[in-house]
């Protein structure tokens, strides 16, 4: 009797420009099982027969971009790119590559095209509009015929916002003074949920937007279009980026909604269960039925940067557990994160000696307390477990293994060379983490039917000494190992154009805030305002200089 297909969850960290590692990862992830198939389908003696299905991809910032440009990698027939002469001869025809390697670039971020209406307002540093545009061809695909076999019958995309308006709650409580008070809050680490199937909408479902894979193929459907904004807000990231609004219908007949039918672990006194999942329901007060509500949001990163969770309670259904240990392990979560060892600690700590330094650090802590979570953390890294796994930079022997790491996560915005590097890496990486580790026990009943052949094929010991099984096998040309490209280098050409446009987009910022925030004045007020404002544009862009010159260095990423 053929064993339960494996399941699989996707989670994509906040990357920034390092979402050229994790598209990398999924172009290589999809072109293995995609092989594996097919050689299943052709008979091949040696295929492993066990199955597999995706059915989870949750994403925060970059990662969410990703995990929606997946789905329609997923929906498409799009080739891999196995090479950089792979990828030049298809240009354009990998949404993946061209999405995080070929069009997002500082060249483009610091035009000005946001700012071409003469009443448009700055709303963010850089210029997003080139993301828009990749929103909108990211997903302009063919669908194929049919859906992947390895991909679920209903595929969950999760993607994480940060609300900036909030989704009010409330909740009654007893005082203990002999009256019940209320307890109001709002829900600022929001998210999207998206389903993806053949059969579109079901009534039933209240708390997410379904479509079908025909839907998502139809670039003008109402909900592939707003698949494309929540990808955009997710990935907004504060001030550098500019902010996008979403809209949901709330406060629906019989108190569902997309909101008030989210499930929540709630404590129980069950003996037999700690928690149980409950809806809570939204409070909107006296609003109208069907409500429509609004809310601007920046990037999912900053409220949840590895929505770890949100996929693991999908893969876990109604009993809220995924087994763990690997001889009974039947779902796995895979969290694929460019930044994962980035040290928060540092010795050589001073107080803040101004407001502006304090604001900076208030920031950092609000940003890094959101993302403390042991608790999901701790089982990944337990020896024993396979139900959590993780896919991270490696680059054997370098301090610093992904180029796209330089500034915080924006330097891959600075060359294409960068971004194309952790990609093939990001490809080279997953090859080694489905064939090595991403294993269980040779004895799990996943694959009872196993051929001699295969298990003569693909059986290894791993490095316990154990006798184990790969949970994707590597056939035909997925066994050829990976392209490495040379560690890439920014020249100093380069380097001073980067210089001339950051030089031209802050004076047209800064001439624009002046109109902006000093129209009701007197001319000569505008006029000093602009003074002063110049005078800090050079200080601006000599600290542009120093900071990415002394990061570029620090990482080897361009010479002395």
């Amino acid at each position: 009797m053929q064993a339960e297909p494996f399941e699989i969850g996707l989670v994509g960290a906040g990357a920034i420009s390092a979402g050229a590692y994790t598209a990398g990862v999924i172009d290589f992830m999809v072109y293995a099982l995609d092989l594996w198939y097919q050689a299943k389908a052709d008979g091949d003696p040696a295929a492993p027969q066990h199955d597999v299905k995706l059915s989870v991809f949750s994403g925060a910032s970059a990662g969410a971009i990703t995990a929606a440009l997946a789905a329609g990698y997923l929906a498409s027939d799009q080739p891999p790119m196995t090479s950089e002469n792979r990828a030049d001869y298809n240009n354009g025809r990998n949404k993946l590559y061209d999405s995080w390697v070929d069009r997002i670039d500082m060249s483009s971020l610091l035009q000005g095209s946001d700012l071409a209406d003469a009443e448009a307002n700055v709303v963010s540093a850089l210029d997003s509009t080139v993301l828009s545009e990749i929103a909108q061809t990211g997903l302009d695909v063919e669908q194929r015929p049919h859906r992947r076999p390895y991909v679920a019958e209903n595929f969950e995309l999760l993607l994480t916002v940060t609300n900036l308006r909030g989704v009010p709650y409330g909740f009654t409580v007893d005082s203990g003074w002999g009256g019940i008070d209320k307890y109001d809050m709002s829900l600022h680490a929001d998210y999207v949920h998206f389903q993806i199937n053949d059969t579109g909408p079901d009534p039933a479902i209240s708390d997410r937007y379904t479509l079908s894979w025909t839907d998502l193929c139809d670039a003008h459907h109402p909900v592939t279009q707003k698949l494309k904004t929540a990808a955009l807000a997710s990935g907004a990231f504060p001030i550098g980026l500019a902010p996008r609004t979403l809209e949901h219908a709330v406060n629906l007949p019989g108190g569902n909604g997309m909101y008030s039918s989210r499930k929540w672990s709630v404590p129980t006194p069950d003996e037999d269960a700690c928690v149980r999942m409950e809806c809570i329901k939204a409070d909107w007060g006296n609003v109208q039925t069907s409500y429509n509500y609004s809310f601007q949001c920046v990037d999912g990163g900053v409220m949840n940067n590895e929505p770890l969770e949100l996929a693991r309670r999908l893969l876990a259904g109604k009993h809220n557990y995924n087994p763990r240990q690997c001889d009974s392990a039947s779902r796995a979560v895979i969290m694929i994160d460019p930044f994962p060892s980035e040290s928060l600690f540092d010795p050589d700590y001073s107080e803040a000696p101004d407001l502006v330094s304090m604001a900076k650090d208030l920031f950092n802590a609000l940003k890094n307390q959101a993302r403390f979570k042991p608790d999901e953390l701790t089982l990944a890294s337990s020896t024993g477990t396979c139900s959590r796994f993780m896919i991270a930079p490696r680059r054997e022997g370098e301090l610093y293994p992904i180029a796209c790491g330089s500034l915080g996560g924006f330097g891959g915005f600075l060359s294409k060379k960068f971004r194309r590097h952790d990609y093939f890496l990001g490809r080279r990486n997953a090859q080694r983490f489905f064939r090595e580790y991403f294993v269980l026990p040779a004895d799990h009943p996943l694959f009872e039917s196993w051929s001699a052949d295969a298990i003569n094929a693909y059986e290894f010991e791993d490095q316990n000494g154990d006798r184990v099984r790969p949970i994707i096998p590597m056939l035909s040309e997925a066994m050829d190992e990976c392209v490495l490209l040379d560690w890439p280098r920014y020249e100093q050409t380069e380097f001073s154009t980067f210089l001339e446009q950051v030089n031209y987009r802050a004076g047209l910022v800064i001439n624009r805030m002046v109109e902006q925030y000093f129209s009701n004045n007197w001319w000569i007020t505008r006029f000093v305002a602009r003074k002063v404002l110049s005078r800090k544009r050079k200080d601006l862009v000599e600290y542009v200089e120093k900071l990415v010159s002394a990061d570029l260095k620090k990482m080897l990423l361009m010479r002395d």
